[in-house]
C-alpha cells in the first residue's frame, strides 16, 4: 500500500532549518514541504495551504509561535491543523501546559531535532 503524500508546513525564521527540513521529509518521506520565515506568513500559508502539519518555531522576529498557534487554534480553516512545536529555548512547565490547552496543539520538540523520530511522529500521528 503506498503512503499517502503529506503537506507539512514549517514556520521557522532559522534557514537552515528550512532547508534541512524541506531536503528531508521530501528525499527520505517524499512529502511536500513549503516554508514561511515569519509567523505572518506562516499563517497565511497555512490558511491557503491547509496543510497536513505544521512544524512551527517558538521565537521569530514578528511574532512568537505562542502567538502563532493562538491565531491558527481561531480560524476555522487552520484550527484542526495539528502542530509540533520545535525550539532550541527551554519552556517553562506554565508554557508547557499553555500549549497542551491547544486545540491543534500535537507535542513539543527540542532542537536540535532527531529527524528520522520526527518523521515517524507526523506520519504516525497522520
Amino acid at each position: 500500500m503506498k503512503k499517502k503524500t503529506l503537506t507539512i508546513l514549517s514556520i521557522d525564521d532559522n534557514t537552515n532549518y528550512q532547508l534541512i527540513f524541506a531536503k528531508y521529509f521530501t528525499l527520505v518521506g517524499g512529502h511536500k514541504v513549503e516554508v514561511a520565515e515569519t509567523g505572518n506568513i506562516g499563517i497565511s500559508k497555512a490558511s491557503n495551504l491547509k496543510p497536513d502539519i505544521i512544524l512551527l518555531d517558538l521565537n521569530m522576529p514578528d511574532m512568537t509561535g505562542y502567538e502563532v498557534i493562538s491565531a491558527l487554534e481561531t480560524t476555522n480553516t487552520t484550527s484542526d491543523i495539528p502542530v509540533i512545536i520545535l525550539t532550541g529555548d527551554s519552556v517553562s512547565e506554565n508554557s508547557y501546559h499553555s500549549l497542551k490547552l491547544k486545540k491543534n496543539f500535537l507535542q513539543l520538540q527540542v532542537k536540535p531535532v532527531n529527524l528520522e523520530r520526527l518523521l515517524k511522529t507526523i506520519e504516525s500521528t497522520l
